[in-house]
């Protein structure tokens, strides 16, 4: 009885985890999309995505304290705390992509600024549709094909997001640009990518979980 509760109790704190994570995108997103249109009124702090990410890193710990303490079979309790700390590090990668801008001001031409855009579009949409897989897994069960449809358009979101990723960093070095604003913003296009990257590695992580509870 008592496993069981802890069980639950594990569930509670992976949805409000991925919560977290995905407030945390959400504001990296919408700030760096500030920056790009060339609006740093709502710019200065990042306190909101500073502190989102410290949430996300504590509710981790609460998680893996309840693994550690007996919920879940021994089996899949390692799967459950690798499948989250792959999703916080999508939290730490935003927050590095944050302070990147934040700390180093890109100077975005007018010319790239919808690229950016797009790319930061596809981050947002791409976790949003990671964290329905995910709650599916942790609803109610016979849901295989809905996860299996999730993950598969996070890598396709993900795809995408790499492709708008080459095809902008090869206009910017086709640009009569200095080298070192070209170096620059293909940094910052990377440290984009970057959150995509992470949030796909969460998806393979979550459809090997999902297969393994394939009877």
């Amino acid at each position: 009885m008592l496993m069981f509760k802890k069980e639950k109790r594990v569930v509670k704190l992976v949805l409000q985890h991925v919560e977290k994570t995905a407030e945390c995108v959400q504001e990296t997103t919408d700030r760096l999309k500030s920056y790009v249109s060339g609006d740093t009124s709502s710019w200065d702090a990042g306190s909101d995505i500073y502190s989102l990410e410290s949430e996300a890193d504590n509710l981790l710990r609460e998680i893996r304290d309840l693994l550690y303490s007996g919920a879940y079979l021994p089996l899949i309790r390692g799967d459950i705390y690798r499948l989250m700390s792959t999703v916080d590090a999508v939290s730490n990668k935003a927050e590095g992509c944050f302070d990147f801008f934040h700390n180093q001001k890109p100077d975005i031409p007018a010319d790239f600024r919808a690229g950016f855009d797009e790319c930061l579009d596809l981050t947002r949409d791409c976790f949003a549709v990671f964290q329905e897989a995910l709650e599916a897994f942790f609803g109610p069960k016979d849901k295989t094909d809905k996860i299996r449809k999730h993950c598969r358009a996070v890598g396709e979101l993900e795809s995408r997001i790499d492709e708008v990723e080459r095809n902008l960093t090869a206009s910017v070095f086709d640009a009569s640009l200095d080298l070192s604003q070209r170096i620059h913003l293909s940094q910052a296009l990377r440290r984009i990518a970057a959150i995509s990257d992470a949030i796909e590695n969460s998806a393979d992580e979550l459809e090997l979980i999902s297969l393994k509870s394939v009877i």
